[in-house]
């Protein structure tokens, strides 16, 4: 219980309309931008009136379980960042808790919590100096970015060119990326003796894609996966308690 504490108390300050920060983590953005499309797919259910109410209930039931899973997920991709105080994707999260019916709140916000809590386990605490580290990084490399852009706004003006729309990145790469993580992941979680987690991933992570996409994402998750077994090949029994 105390673990799960803390949490509750970071969500409750981003309980409110209107927060929204934009992440930079390209991970977490991809994978928010997938339980955006479960919610609005989850929220069409529970508008359509066709059907029986059993089978209403089912198909609420299904689609909030993917919700929930992908929520499990965030929590786990979301420990590192957080334990150095970085708490943005909270409030991007509680926006997407906020788009639920009240019942199915408390499932997303504990599911979030124990995928949290397993990352905890399974991954070293970093120290203040190494959080300092990764927070300074992020701010130089804003800064370089901002002022990389005034110095163009200024070349523009002198050369008075018209300003060219920014090329739109392919939606499909978001996928791919969050397929490839969510494999690089499964490595681990299989060889502690998680032996469905390739299925579950399919089924919850992929299965939530467009189906266009889908087949690029097995091959993304597959080639995440075989990068997982290189990074832990001295991965032993004892690291997985």
């Amino acid at each position: 219980m105390s673990r799960i504490v803390p949490i509750i108390l970071i969500c409750q300050l981003f309980f409110m309309p209107g927060v929204a920060v934009a992440l930079e983590d390209q991970g977490l953005s991809s994978i928010m931008s997938i339980i955006d499309k479960a919610v609005e797919a989850f929220n069409a259910k529970a508008e359509d009136e066709q059907g029986t109410e059993e089978e209403k209930k089912k198909k609420l039931e299904s689609s909030s379980a993917i919700i929930v899973n992908l929520s499990r997920t965030l929590g786990k991709l979301s420990y590192s960042r957080l334990q150095c105080g970085q708490a943005d994707v909270l409030a991007e999260f509680t926006q997407r808790v906020q788009k639920m019916p009240d019942e199915f709140r408390n499932s997303m916000r504990d599911s979030f919590q124990v995928g949290f809590d397993k990352s905890k386990e399974e991954t070293a605490l970093l120290s203040e100096d190494e959080c300092e580290r990764l927070t300074q990084s992020r701010n130089l490399t804003d800064k370089k970015i901002e002022a990389n852009v005034e110095e163009e706004k200024e070349v523009e003006k002198e050369q008075k060119v018209v300003e060219k729309p920014k090329p739109v990145e392919d939606p499909q790469l978001k996928h791919l990326r969050v397929a490839e993580l969510s494999g690089q992941l499964a490595f681990k979680r299989k060889f502690c003796g998680d032996k469905q987690v390739v299925t579950r991933d399919f089924n919850e992570v992929i299965g939530a894609m467009p189906e266009e996409f889908q087949d690029a994402a097995k091959q993304s998750y597959w080639k995440g996966y075989k990068r997982g077994k290189r990074l832990n090949k001295s991965l032993k029994q004892e690291n997985c308690l």
